[in-house]
């Protein structure tokens, strides 16, 4: 079986028609956790838990007794169901990652095996999983399916934040709803939380962007999108605000700066593009945008019309000298940083 979508398990759960194994990871670590617990709710009736469930930690695996767990008869039920969270194939021996892959490939008929990944990054930071974990992946994905829950799109993330509002008994606009995706980031676990706390305050009304912008606490990415704006604009009183919002948040000055600096960069990028003559689109492709951060590429475009090549440039220069000083110099970060935010606002 190749790759699962969320429509896929959904259907899974509602037909109880399972797969033998699960491999469940990505970025939307609130998806991870929700999906695993509602499919073990589905596979192991209240009470049951002592018989027919098995949880492993990956940090303390023990081969051994997941091979006996695996090959247990589920008692009064249907089936078995074996959970292993946070499992780095990496730090398997051969032998061990090989008797595992067996194990996988060959599970009885009554056991549903899952491995989730809430706390373990799986592609150590990069595009794709690393070598044992993609062993790992490909093996359940021939007995079973892999989901990876990667970080929706606002868009998306709206229609869901619509009807979770209004399930308690709040309501929310599609552009505020949007709003509240962007402002957590995308995470749906940021978001769920936010919802929880918002929908408290409204007792019932509507929850609107001014609410959310009083009560939600803005993401670093947030903010640094609009830090940059206002460097782009020259805007010292903006750019100067923001710079001690985020200090507020004991935010480290070095993420700050790498913050800001991504931001600059679609920015520079949108108006290199409208300069020659490109769409959104264009520069979406081209730089290879994941769709739950496509979002910034159109806002980009949005806000950069009337800003200068010439002074992105020295932005982009001036956040290049601050990130070597930080990274060579003794003097403070944070000294450094508001000497940066200085000379881009002149």
């Amino acid at each position: 079986m190749a790759e699962l979508t969320e429509s896929a398990l959904k259907t899974a759960l509602k037909s109880g028609q399972f797969e033998r194994v699960y491999y469940f990871y990505g970025k939307d670590i609130a998806a991870v956790e929700s999906y695993t617990k509602k499919f073990i709710s589905k596979l192991v009736k209240k009470g049951d838990e002592a018989c027919n469930l098995h949880a492993f930690d990956g940090k303390n695996f023990s081969i051994d007794a997941f091979a006996d767990a695996c090959e247990f008869l589920p008692v009064f039920a249907d089936y078995v169901c074996c959970t292993v969270s946070d499992l780095n194939a990496e730090s398997l021996n051969a032998d061990t990652l090989k008797q595992l892959t067996e194990i996988v490939s060959d599970l009885p008929e009554t056991t549903v095996l899952i491995f989730y990944y809430t706390s373990v990054d799986v592609t150590d930071g990069k595009k794709y999983p690393t070598a044992k974990n993609k062993k790992l992946m490909d093996a359940v994905s021939k007995a079973g399916g892999v989901c990876n829950f990667g970080l929706k799109t606002p868009y998306a993330l709206g229609k869901e934040i619509m009807a979770r509002v209004s399930k308690e008994g709040c309501g929310i606009s599609k552009q505020a709803a949007e709003f509240l995706a962007v402002q957590c980031s995308c995470n749906t676990m940021l978001i769920e939380n936010e919802i929880q706390k918002l929908t408290s305050y409204a007792q019932g009304n509507e929850i609107t962007i001014d609410i959310i912008k009083e009560l939600s606490p803005r993401q670093i990415e947030t903010t640094s999108f609009d830090l940059a704006k206002a460097l782009c604009r020259m805007d010292k009183k903006t750019a100067m605000s923001l710079l001690n919002d985020l200090a507020a948040e004991h935010i480290e000055p070095i993420a700050i700066l790498y913050a800001v600096t991504g931001n600059m960069v679609d920015l520079y990028r949108a108006r290199a593009a409208l300069a020659g003559g490109k769409a959104p689109e264009n520069v979406k492709e081209d730089f290879g945008y994941a769709k739950n951060i496509q979002f910034r590429v159109d806002n980009a475009f949005r806000d950069i019309r009337n800003i200068s090549l010439s002074h992105l440039r020295s932005c982009m220069r001036v956040l290049a000298d601050t990130d070597a000083a930080m990274k060579s110099s003794k003097t403070d970060s944070r000294i450094l940083l508001e000497e940066a935010v200085v000379k881009m606002l002149t």
